[in-house]
């Protein structure tokens, strides 16, 4: 076939013709005879009458007609001597040829060879889009008619490698590489919950260090279901928290078909029994889910829920009505958000807004200040929140993932691409623990103990907040307050801001400090008033007592040093890898070097080709056999793909009558059978 190619070349070279690019299949001795006919030999459909296509002002693609029975052919056979020898043959096309600088648009003259394979299924895996891939190879080989292929030809190629990733079912596939990765991490866990017609319902799943960095960063969890984008519309859920750098890290991941109490009550539960902790969040932040927050009272009754500002402050829009363009309100209510200090201010803002405003009587501020507790900074600052408001860590951790994911992505897509961001963020994580180690911050008062103390224990992050603490400090005035008690009390306040005094006590003997803001209860670190007190006193160092573990540099020091042994064994089986980039790049410098000198490029062909044959002698030698391996482990169970579901948060688009029709009539069908996914779901607000 190979000298066949070659023949037809130099032909068609010769007579200035170059579409012999078809084969015909019924050859009775293909070993010894070929016959090769035009590209536009025959007709379309093979004689079969092809179906009208009516597509037209941009609203589909038009067919084209490529064939117009051209009996241009060549019939060659073997001779006695063993040699190609032309029986017979039509020069003569009814067509235009086709010019030299279009022959690489034939489809015989389009390949995907197996190197280039291997290198667009790296890219893939990267999450390169096919066009940029296209680019990259047309950059590299010189132009678009060097690839080799189209970019059509590429996008389909890509297309045929996610659809071989799934042949065994979208599903099976997940749970698989579920079952794979928790071989590979021993503490790797996983559950999944079918429903009653087996197919996948609900799935989650979290890794070792997802463990480790829950058992120390575990008092506040950020939980938000607002968001999905994959082929099933399922809820994406992710379990976040803050670590010591004041960055996102990842708890666990699930997927949820519904979001009906008794799921978020099993993917609770799941939550519970992969950490197998007695410890329970202080604080969750999620959205205003009815069914979320009724399972959150039952799985964590101890645990403060919190729903997200953000979400509220959307919602409330929607409710203002012509309040929307008032400015006066709008700076009212948020107050009534975060910028009260105590239940009293809250009550009285909150009481003057709704009278200014005529809102006694409307039903929705009604509802909400029923639930005021769960929203309003003010009665909440008992409790560690980590400074933040709002579940958008979660929806940035949803979207850092879905902006890489569309409607169409498998689970087994967004798997790896969910793997991909949480190794992202865990590349930047040992960024900031070496920049902690080799670095020092830059200070606002050089020849102040107290911030070279707080350089020395709190990340650069954390550090940066508290330094923004002490020159607030510095500005402001302390006033000592008359009382009988030896703990001293001072008024602490900005200068020039009314009602902003806050009650500072200090116990010198014990050096035991409180502020009525509650900022060291409610975040964790000291407050600028209390700074400003331990600055009057010449308090050198903060108290070992007010320094929370799980902002400081030696946070994970455990965690790191466990570690050690199985990153250097990680080293070790990664040798490979290195070896083959450090080779692939050493040949691709030699290549591009030599591109433009034949002699050059004539060594490094014969060096290329003996190795080629010494690695196969190798390979013959020492019998090795390469068989090609199944996703689907051969005991593994076929779970069904789960239903698309339809919930809150799904993207209204506009369909044509017809969709229409068809939309409403599988949605009654799979109502029908499947009423749960139909459900409409109730709201706090």
């Amino acid at each position: 076939m190979r000298y066949t190619k070659g023949i037809l070349k130099k032909l068609d070279l010769a007579l200035g013709k170059a579409d012999f690019v078809g084969q015909t299949p019924h050859i009775c001795a293909p070993e010894f005879e070929r016959y090769f006919v035009c590209s536009c030999e025959g007709q379309h459909g093979n004689g079969k009458k092809a179906k009208p296509n009516l597509a037209t002002n941009g609203q589909g693609k038009k067919n084209v007609m490529t064939r117009c029975f051209c009996k241009a052919n060549v019939r060659i056979q073997v001779n006695t001597k063993g040699v190609w020898e032309v029986l017979s043959h039509t020069l003569e096309h009814n067509h235009p040829l086709t010019p030299p600088q279009w022959q690489h648009h034939h489809r015989s003259e389009r390949k995907i060879t197996d190197a280039e394979g291997e290198f667009i299924e790296v890219m893939t895996e990267a999450m390169v889009p096919p066009t940029v891939q296209y680019r990259i190879a047309s950059k590299t080989a010189g132009g678009d008619d060097l690839v080799g292929h189209t970019k059509r030809d590429h996008i389909n190629f890509v297309h045929r490698l996610k659809m071989k990733s799934i042949e065994g079912g979208d599903a099976s596939t997940l749970i698989n590489l579920l079952t794979s990765r928790q071989a590979e991490d021993p503490g790797f866990f996983f559950r999944v919950q079918f429903g009653e017609d087996g197919r996948l319902c609900n799935v989650f799943w979290r890794d070792s260090m997802m463990k480790e960095d829950y058992l120390l960063y575990h008092d506040v969890v950020i939980f938000d279901t607002t968001y999905r984008t994959n082929r099933y519309n399922l809820i994406c859920g992710a379990f976040v928290g803050i670590n010591n750098h004041w960055s996102n890290v990842m708890f666990g991941f699930a997927f949820l078909a519904n979001e009906r109490q008794e799921s978020f009550e099993w993917l609770f539960n799941a939550f519970n029994e992969s950490m197998a902790l007695d410890t329970v969040p202080v604080s969750i932040f999620t959205d205003q889910d009815l069914a979320m927050n009724n399972a959150i009272e039952k799985i964590y009754p101890t645990t403060r829920h919190r729903l997200c500002q953000w979400h509220i402050q959307q919602n409330a829009i929607s409710h203002f009505g012509l309040l929307k363009h008032d400015r006066t309100f709008q700076n009212a209510f948020n107050e009534c958000l975060n910028g009260c200090y105590n239940e009293n201010e809250f009550e009285e803002t909150w009481s003057k807004m709704i009278s200014d405003y005529g809102l006694q009587k409307n039903e929705w501020f009604q509802r909400l200040y029923g639930l005021k507790h769960k929203w309003s900074t003010a009665l909440n600052k008992y409790y560690f929140s980590a400074g933040i408001l709002s579940s958008q860590r979660s929806e940035s951790t949803n979207h850092a993932i879905g902006f890489q994911a569309t409607k169409t992505t498998s689970l087994t897509e967004f798997y790896h691409i969910y793997e991909r961001t949480v190794k992202r963020w865990r590349g930047e994580e040992e960024r900031k623990e070496f920049n902690c180690i080799r670095s020092t911050p830059t200070f606002a008062y050089p020849l102040v103990d107290l911030l070279q103390h707080a350089s020395q224990v709190y990340t650069l992050e954390l550090y940066t907040l508290f330094e923004k603490e002490f020159v607030v400090a510095m500005g402001t005035r302390a006033v000592i307050l008359p009382t009988e008690d030896p703990i001293l009390v001072y008024g602490v306040d900005p200068p020039g801001v009314s009602g902003s005094t806050h009650h500072v006590t200090f116990d010198c003997a014990n050096m035991m400090v409180d502020c009525s803001c509650q900022k060291i209860q409610e975040m964790g670190i000291t407050c600028f008033h209390i700074i400003r007190v331990f600055h009057m006193h010449s308090v050198f160092e903060i108290p070992t007592r007010y320094i929370l573990r799980r902002w400081t540099k030696f946070a994970k020091r455990e965690v790191w040093s466990r570690l050690l042994p199985n990153d250097m064994r990680r080293a070790v089986a990664n040798g490979s890898l290195n070896w083959r980039r450090s080779l692939m790049t050493k040949l691709y410098n030699l290549i591009t070097k030599c591109q433009n000198e034949p002699e050059a490029r004539t060594i490094v062909d014969k060096l290329c080709t003996t190795a080629i044959d010494d690695v196969q002698k190798l390979f013959k030698a020492k019998l090795i056999i390469e068989e090609p391996s199944s996703d689907l482990a051969p005991n593994s169970t076929t779970v069904l793909d789960p239903l698309r579901s339809v919930t809150k948060g799904r993207r209204k688009r506009k369909e044509s009558s017809i969709g229409k029709k068809k939309s409403a009539k599988k949605s009654q069908q799979n109502a029908a059978t499947h009423p749960e996914l139909y459900t409409p779901i109730p709201r706090l607000l």
